[in-house]
């Protein structure tokens, strides 16, 4: 077969473009540009809201009991020999009043010798007091009690007749089976009317401590009993002249535990 002369230039020419590359190329798929990454918006955080608990009552709290003797007596009070005459919440407003007169614990003729029940263990009970003593055996203050035959009484009185007397002064009585114990740690006071009395008892010892201010105390004395006082509370009495006022502020128990 004869090839004509321009049909084999053709020929060359295809084949010399072929072996060069620089024939039509089928383009690529063209890759996606990169999207950028997807921002999941962030939600605004939830503002936290503190718990707020309630307190409740602690089972260790010290202030076992207390009466600040404001329009009425507390329940758990109870009247020895009660002379509702000659006691009051009302003669004084956030006080209570009980007039001292003739009756004495230890021969269970005292009135209105008000008590409760005692804690277990070692605690302390205090009160504040206005009183002035001026005649023998004027006395208010703090009693631990178990009989007219057994207790302890600490507080404001007035003794000028005995050896063991100190005048208008603070003293303790202690009796023990029917017997009156020495010493009774009597110390004149005739600072001011108004004085806060504590008697605390731990192991078996009762102490007695005294305030003018109701913040720096003042030991005066103890005494070991071997007794068990069931209850504890306020006495006033044993007047030997006219009956006088004694101003209760407040009562206060507070467990040592």
């Amino acid at each position: 077969m004869k090839f004509k002369y321009i049909d084999i230039i053709a020929i060359i020419s295809i084949l010399f473009i072929l072996a060069c590359g620089l024939g039509p190329q089928t383009p690529s798929a063209t890759e996606p540009a990169a999207l950028p990454p997807t921002q999941t918006p962030l939600s605004s955080p939830t503002p936290t809201i503190p718990t707020q608990t309630v307190p409740t009552e602690s089972s260790s709290d010290p202030i076992y009991f207390r009466d600040d003797f404001d329009t009425q007596l507390d329940a758990g009070w109870e009247w020895i020999h009660e002379d509702d005459s000659n006691w009051s919440l009302t003669a004084v407003p956030g006080m209570l009043q009980i007039n001292a007169g003739s009756g004495s614990v230890y021969d269970d003729t005292i009135t209105n010798l008000l008590l409760r029940s005692a804690p277990t263990g070692d605690f302390q009970f205090e009160t504040k007091v206005t009183f002035q003593p001026n005649a023998d055996f004027q006395f208010a203050g703090l009693i631990a009690y178990e009989s007219p035959l057994n207790f302890i009484q600490a507080g404001r009185a007035f003794c000028g007749s005995l050896p063991t007397c100190a005048g208008d002064g603070l003293y303790i009585d202690y009796y023990q089976n029917g017997e009156f114990i020495l010493p009774n740690f009597a110390v004149p006071y005739t600072e001011t009317d108004e004085i806060y009395l504590r008697l605390v008892r731990e192991s078996g010892t009762y102490v007695f401590h005294t305030s003018a201010d109701g913040s720096e105390w003042i030991l005066r004395g103890g005494q070991a009993s071997a007794g068990q006082p069931t209850q504890i509370g306020l006495a006033a009495g044993q007047s030997s002249a006219d009956i006088i006022p004694a101003l209760f502020d407040y009562f206060e128990i507070r467990s040592l535990e």
